[in-house]
């Protein structure tokens, strides 16, 4: 279908019905995060903000749960990647799905978010999940903040709009989007640690970041060598250092 598509494309141009939609890059900008309210998978009402906290970095999702097919893939990869992320929802980052069409409910929320965490089968991942819907100005206002660009075709009865992720630093800062329907956990786990500033994860995992940067052109993280010279430059160091101080005290014993 062409009125749902992934924002990489290796078309020179965009078809007509794809004009103006797609994703224009904010990154480093802040989200409103406290001015949002959306209705949880309860019922409830609740301020997007909630779901961010001291140290975690939140996914964001920006679909719409009735999609008859690319959202489904959107997510479907997501939960692919998270199955085999070693962090847990909940513990070390949040997932937001906020669907874009103002005419589904929570009940519908609920089922879509208890479809998937069957899948993730992870009992303690649960607090983490937060399937959401709200009224069409607060979808738009936040949709324009992030910079996703979508449409309802009314012939069709269909949204027509990109496949992408947003990575979203603990305070509600645009750290990374990440584009398709398929994740590497590599690149998650890397987008998310540094959305979070190396402040969740192992000291490996810190190592890890320090040695890879990411590339747009790529939409992936990439081994940086010169990282990985000054890393090796600083073990030499070390070992040279420790070499001398053990000769310098035998040298004092004698």
């Amino acid at each position: 279908s062409i009125f749902c598509f992934t924002s990489i494309s290796f078309a020179s141009e965009k078809p007509k019905e794809l004009e103006g939609i797609g994703v224009t890059e904010h990154l480093g900008a802040q989200v409103t995060i406290q001015d949002f309210s959306f209705t949880d998978d309860q019922g409830e009402k609740v301020v997007l903000g909630t779901y961010f906290k001291k140290n975690r970095p939140v996914i964001l999702a920006l679909v719409y749960y009735q999609c008859p097919n690319l959202c489904n893939l959107l997510l479907n990869g997501l939960q692919e990647a998270l199955r085999k992320l070693d962090w847990t929802t909940g513990n070390e980052f949040e997932l937001v799905a906020i669907s874009i069409n103002p005419q589904e409910t929570p009940a519908l929320a609920s089922q879509k978010k208890a479809n998937y965490l069957k899948i993730y089968h992870r009992p303690d991942g649960e607090k983490g999940w937060h399937f959401l819907t709200g009224e069409e100005n607060q979808i738009l206002s936040l949709a324009s903040q992030v910079g996703f660009k979508y449409r309802y075709d009314a012939k069709e009865k269909q949204y027509i709009h990109g496949a992408n992720l947003f990575i979203l630093t603990p305070e509600g800062k645009i750290s990374r989007y990440l584009y398709g329907v398929s994740f590497p956990s590599k690149n998650l786990k890397l987008s998310l640690l540094e959305a979070a500033s190396g402040k969740i994860g192992t000291v490996m995992d810190r190592v890890l970041l320090f040695c890879f940067h990411f590339d747009p052109n790529r939409n992936s993280y990439t081994l940086h060598m010169w990282r990985i010279v000054q890393i090796v430059l600083c073990v030499q160091v070390l070992a040279l250092g420790l070499l001398l101080s053990t000769l310098w005290k035998k040298d004092r014993r004698k």
